[in-house]
């Protein structure tokens, strides 16, 4: 612990020249197991509390990923997640990419959010920035909602998707995602979930995939109940004062177009389809 701490207090300048020494040889392109190591130095240097699932490379801010020698490319074709964050790096002081303020303005039904309006279209704006450079062609905004004063999207650039978290004050967090998983009509998978922050701004996600016959996905976990923003066969979902270790161990209540609904354990939902 100690030894942790001493990490902890070094200053930005002494993080990035750590950082930058890493890639001292000439760069090549890195191996899933490179991407590996360094995203596991990388996370125990900066003690990020979030827990992406997959083995997922973590991306905090630019300088740190040019001077880490890591790629975006890279890292997709290993099947990592983007992590881009701005407003705070997750698990530093209780601190996190979205403020103490926006997260207690959090609504368990969420509202849609209208990328045609001022708010909608700043948050739009805050989601392509910090995907800019994944995947390439027009990018697409989908699953689009705001909860409080945070808005949520998914944005696609051809095959490659983030989903990103915006809050008003120019905060905000994406994270890949993978293509949407075909799955039986009545039936609901897991993408990734989550947890990123601490303390007061630690917060809880979830981004899973849906057959066509769901109509809604409820999620309870943690004493928080969330209903999903369901599109396209993607659900997505976001609460505060979750759980730390961003396990799942509450439930899904999946309602389908007939009317019927069963509720399952979270911990028994397949992930990756």
């Amino acid at each position: 612990m100690k030894a942790m701490n001493s990490t902890n207090a070094m200053d930005s300048d002494d993080l990035l020249a750590r950082l930058a020494a890493l890639d001292a040889a000439p760069r090549t392109e890195p191996t899933a197991a490179e991407i590996d190591r360094e995203e596991t130095l990388l996370r125990t240097v900066l003690a990020d509390t979030g827990r992406p699932t997959g083995g997922a490379a973590t991306f905090l801010r630019r300088p740190v990923v040019r001077r880490a020698g890591f790629t975006l490319a890279g890292a997709l074709a290993a099947g990592a997640a983007l992590v881009a964050v701005t407003g705070g790096l997750a698990g530093l002081g209780g601190s996190g990419p979205l403020s103490s303020a926006e997260l207690a303005s959090w609504t368990g039904t969420p509202q849609g959010l209208e990328t045609a309006d001022e708010k909608g279209a700043e948050a739009a704006e805050h989601c392509l920035e910090l995907t800019e450079g994944m995947g390439s062609g027009t990018p697409e905004v989908a699953n689009a909602d705001v909860r409080g004063s945070v808005a949520s999207m998914v944005v696609s650039r051809g095959a490659d998707a983030a989903y990103c978290l915006a809050g008003a004050d120019g905060s905000g967090i994406a994270m890949g995602v993978s293509p949407v998983a075909a799955l039986p009509a009545d039936g609901i998978g897991l993408d990734t979930y989550g947890a990123r922050g601490s303390g007061d701004e630690e917060f809880n996600y979830v981004v899973g995939a849906a057959g066509s016959d769901v109509k809604e996905v409820v999620v309870r976990d943690h004493g928080k109940t969330a209903r999903a923003t369901l599109q396209d066969g993607r659900w997505t979902a976001w609460w505060p004062d979750g759980r730390p270790d961003g396990l799942l161990t509450g439930t899904f209540t999946v309602t389908l177009t007939d009317g019927t609904s069963r509720t399952v354990e979270a911990e028994s939902v397949p992930t990756g389809g």
